[in-house]
């Protein structure tokens, strides 16, 4: 009889054990649809064409491949004498050299024009190179942008570690009693630029009871983080893992979509530097790996 329930009983094991088989492709192939899209927002996110960051005082910045230009841009991207960018406080004009051609959003320029600095406008064009001006932190910053720059069609791709269900973790959101206003440093500037943080993330990773600040990325929750790979499997200045907002308090962190922060890519994209409560004292073996020769 027993034998008898027990042979009964194998068709339901089967069954079980075929769909957690298909949950798990599922999900893997999931994760591998994501880090192929993430590899593919690096090469036409515009990370790898940005070629010059020059902090912009306030007067007139002359700007061209000349040696006596106030901004000197690499001669294969720039005419000897490309323009005038003019700061008086927080506002910007671009005078365009005699002969050159440009555009600014879309647009014939011709001659002095005012120049916004908001995201997506502001933006001159001059063949492939691109200007912009961009607030960070304290600051102004004018971003120099090769649109055929020679790193898009030289990146190889990113290396991650091996996929891993269990840094698939549930969260526990606790909100603040207001929304914080958080000062961040970033990298290669001494700018801080200011980061909302509603809350932080509670989990439990290796054993351990983590609590995390997070802060917002338009829809979602952003995580900044160390961990002991940095400088060893994984780029020092930590990673960085979107989450989904929580529901009733409750999200999900899946580190095995952490990424490194664009900046080790390309050292003229600025980045957040992680808050010093987000180290953890333990290693994340998932998500994206690093090498310098990335």
């Amino acid at each position: 009889m027993v034998h008898a329930t027990i042979k009964r009983g194998w068709p339901a094991l089967l069954l079980i054990a075929s769909l957690a088989g298909a949950a798990d492709t599922d999900y893997v192939a999931d994760i591998q649809k994501w880090r192929q899209d993430f590899d593919e927002d690096v090469r036409t996110g515009g990370w790898l064409t940005l070629i010059g960051r020059f902090q912009i005082a306030d007067g007139a910045s002359t700007i061209g491949s000349d040696p006596t230009r106030t901004v000197q841009l690499p001669i294969r991207v720039s005419t000897s004498r490309l323009g005038t960018l003019i700061r008086k406080g927080g506002g910007f004009q671009f005078k365009v050299a005699r002969g050159v051609k440009a555009t600014i959003d879309g647009h014939l320029l011709v001659g002095t024009t005012t120049l916004p600095t908001n995201p997506g406008t502001g933006r001159v064009q001059v063949g492939n190179l691109r200007l912009s001006v961009r607030p960070v932190g304290d600051d102004f910053y004018l971003l120099v942008s090769d649109t055929q720059n020679p790193a898009i069609r030289e990146f190889k791709g990113t290396t991650w570690f091996p996929i891993d269900s269990s840094y698939r973790v549930p969260a526990t959101f606790t909100a603040y009693a207001e929304p914080e206003q958080v000062r961040i440093s970033m990298t290669h500037v001494e700018s801080k630029t200011l980061m909302t943080s509603t809350g932080d993330v509670t989990f439990q990773l290796n054993g351990e009871t983590v609590r995390l600040k997070s802060f917002l990325d338009d829809n979602e929750l952003f995580v900044m983080f160390q961990d002991e790979t940095n400088d060893k499997q994984t780029y020092g200045g930590g990673r960085f893992l979107h989450a989904p907002l929580p529901k009733d308090g409750a999200t999900v962190l899946d580190f095995n979509k952490a990424f490194n922060p664009y900046c080790s890519l390309n050292t003229y994209v600025m980045c957040p530097i992680p808050p010093p409560e987000n180290r953890l004292r333990f290693s994340v073996t998932a998500g994206e790996m690093y090498s310098a020769r990335e």
